[in-house]
């Protein structure tokens, strides 16, 4: 009664598919709203690990009494079972000590402080420095992908059989980055990812660990009857052909026996909305025919959420027709993509501005439309847009679709920013110095003019002065103005403040600069000399 392999699981497509889109909002710019989310994904997750716990003791149980039953036949079996639940409650407990280490780590608190805290205690669930530091600088997630290649080659040896495959945690693979560059599992899962974001990550790992123990026990449980097929036990199987439906498309899945027969044409009945359906059930459901012992089931999706569906196949026996329950739930989620400006919600004129993008789909699939800006490519769905100083004023729209295959695109959203030119950096001698009554010593201890953005503006942007005037005036009476080249005060200048008398006046005006915002000319300064 057992296969040959392991078959991905249902809960294993959906913890796949709650990958997809986490990852999606792990790439976003956060809000309180999303942090709050967060929580809420990470305690149902641990709600259901527990759940599935449960479901694990069971098949344990489930072994204890076959022993009963047939011991010398299944003692065997057991064993193997028990020395691999000891790997698997290692491996649970050391993700435990992480998810502590990580609440401790970024809170700044110690281990008896955090007992017993879920994600919503925790306070830096929006910072992103010290997981990158834990999981990538101090090699966490290298080490914890160490241990998880280590436990598949243990539990392989403990199976002893070559068909046998755990299926989840491919820390193995290789990844790709928002460039095409290749990049581990330990960068591409946990590298800029926020505290909250690493945390559902950990309990999502000790979901697949507790998936790939159930598969373990199932797998070793069934080979106790393996070279005996007993009809009787035969079970219905949905596999679907994709993971995540978007609205307008449909949902596809294959539904077989699991020991098909090529010789076979079942039938199916199924309805949508329900949990499970009986053959008294069949004259109100829809029937589709297979072939080749396989029946293909195609569900027109429109609804946005979760979405489930049941029925029963009906296959011929020596003694008859003879039908099989099956149900399923799948996901259906709108076409989106976000699009996070990591500064403000506008563009500049003239600058690089930080974008980070990303949907449910690999960022490989995507094609960007920039509606009049360039961008360069800094990975991980990152990128710095340039917009042309002749937008500014205007609104500019990014456009975002998705190379679904085989010929299919599909729209994934649309995103408009404002564009705004730079503001006027603002001009001072030395670090503060714009206006009022000053001492000679202070204006020789900051012989320079500097210029530089208000401290809102939030992006990086130096400004070099290229040059400036400088006038006297002493009695009322205007001196000659010097032309400077350059920010500092030259020597005649620093002369001329030195032997000045108390009441000259120090005009600083044409102030001329420089940046990659383009040049400007800033207001005069004007100064006293005590």
């Amino acid at each position: 009664m057992g296969a040959k392999n392991c078959p991905e699981t249902p809960r294993q497509k959906m913890i796949g598919m709650m990958y997809l889109v986490l990852t999606a909002m792990l790439a976003l710019n956060v809000s309180k709203d999303i942090l709050s989310a967060f929580s809420t994904v990470s305690d149902t997750l641990e709600a259901t690990n527990a759940n599935f716990t449960s479901k694990i003791d069971e098949s344990y149980a489930n072994f204890e009494a076959a022993v009963e039953k047939e011991g010398p036949k299944v003692k065997p079996f057991l064993a193997k079972a028990r020395e691999a639940q000891k790997l698997f409650d290692a491996e649970i407990l050391y993700v435990e000590d992480i998810k502590t280490e990580l609440f401790c780590y970024v809170d700044g608190k110690k281990p008896e402080e955090v007992k017993g805290l879920t994600l919503k205690d925790m306070d830096a669930k929006d910072n992103f420095d010290k997981p990158t530091t834990y999981f990538i600088n101090q090699r966490k997630a290298y080490e914890m992908s160490d241990r998880i290649k280590a436990l598949k080659a243990n539990v392989a040896k403990i199976v002893g059989d070559t068909a046998f495959h755990l299926k989840g945690l491919e820390v193995e693979k290789s990844y790709q980055d928002a460039g095409g560059e290749p990049e581990s599992w330990e960068v591409h899962t946990f590298e800029h990812i926020v505290a909250a974001g690493s945390y559902t990550l950990l309990n999502n790992i000790i979901g697949e660990l507790k998936n790939m123990e159930y598969e373990t026990v199932k797998y070793l449980y069934n080979q106790i009857d393996a070279g005996s097929f007993k009809f009787d036990n035969v079970s219905a199987k949905v596999i679907p052909n994709s993971r995540i439906v978007f609205s307008g498309d449909a949902f596809e899945a294959d539904i077989i026996v699991a020991a098909s027969d090529s010789r076979q044409t079942p039938v199916v009945y199924w309805g949508p909305g329900r949990d499970k359906a009986t053959e008294e059930d069949i004259p109100h459901l829809t029937m589709v025919e297979g072939d080749s012992g396989i029946v293909h089931l195609k569900i027109p999706t429109g609804g946005i959420g979760n979405q489930k569906f049941a029925g029963m196949i009906k296959v011929q026996s020596p003694e008859g027709d003879k039908y099989y329950p099956f149900s399923e739930a799948y996901t259906v989620t709108k076409p989106t993509a976000a699009v996070a400006a990591e500064k403000m919600n506008v563009f500049y004129a003239g600058i690089p501005n930080p974008v980070t993008i990303s949907a449910p789909v690999a960022s490989e699939q995507l094609r960007i439309n920039w509606g009049g800006a360039t961008a360069t490519s800094l990975g991980n769905g990152r990128y710095d847009v340039s917009v042309p100083q002749s937008m500014a004023g205007k609104p500019i729209s990014i456009s975002i679709s998705a190379d679904m295959g085989g010929g299919k695109t599909q729209q994934m959203g649309k995103t408009e920013f404002r564009v705004k030119p730079v503001p006027e950096p603002s001009a001072s001698i030395g670090a503060n110095i714009t206006s009022g009554r000053q001492s000679k010593d202070v204006l020789l201890a900051n012989p320079l003019i500097v210029a530089k953005m208000s401290p809102d503006f939030n992006y990086e942007l130096r400004w070099n002065v290229v040059s400036y005037k400088v006038t006297f005036v002493k009695n009322n009476v205007e001196e000659a103005p010097i032309i400077v080249k350059g920010g500092r005060f030259p020597d005649n200048v620093v002369s001329k403040i030195r032997a000045a008398s108390a009441g000259t006046q120090m005009e600083i005006s044409e102030i001329k600069v420089q940046s990659i915002a383009g040049a400007r000319t800033l207001k005069t300064i004007l100064v006293r000399i005590r």
